[in-house]
């Protein structure tokens, strides 16, 4: 978890300003992709989601509380729906509904700070994690087989 959170938060920071604001790329959101292999990582994701953020121009409770919750919940869900609704067959639906999940909220965090750019914000947040997620599916499989090729298994971390 503390390695999957020290990579996050630092590669979220390394490509700021694209990884804050309404319109957001965080290149680290790949790794969620990791989620359908262990769930655990999303707690992984949801500390480096914290971390990430105390560097955030918007830096406050909502980042550093309701974004990490968020990330570790819509992780769970994923692996959840992907590993025991559709056994561990279509991983783009479970990413897909994860890029959904960061995008409503922070669509919904936004609506709250009294930032009316719900859709907007749905729509562009929701767009760029489906993105990174979906196409790091094949990315992160690739290294998933390097790892297994060297006896290394992610569902046993």
């Amino acid at each position: 978890m503390a390695m999957i959170a020290a990579v996050y938060a630092v590669l979220t920071i390394f490509i700021a300003p694209l990884s804050y604001g309404v319109i957001q790329f965080r290149l680290s959101e790949v790794l969620k992709v990791l989620v359908l292999y262990n769930p655990i990582v999303a707690l992984g994701i949801g500390i480096g989601t914290f971390f990430a953020n105390l560097a955030s121009p918007f830096v406050g409770p909502w980042e550093l509380i309701w974004m990490p919750v968020t990330d570790i919940l819509g992780g769970f869900m994923a692996w959840f729906v992907y590993d025991r609704l559709f056994r561990r067959r279509y991983p783009a639906f479970a990413m897909a509904l994860y890029a959904l999940t960061t995008g409503f909220a922070v669509a919904l965090m936004l609506s709250i700070l009294g930032i009316d750019l719900f859709n907007f914000a749905l729509l562009a947040v929701g767009f760029s994690e489906a993105v990174i997620l979906i196409g790091g599916i094949v990315l992160i499989e690739a290294i998933v087989d390097i790892l297994r090729k060297r006896d290394i298994h992610l569902e046993e971390w």
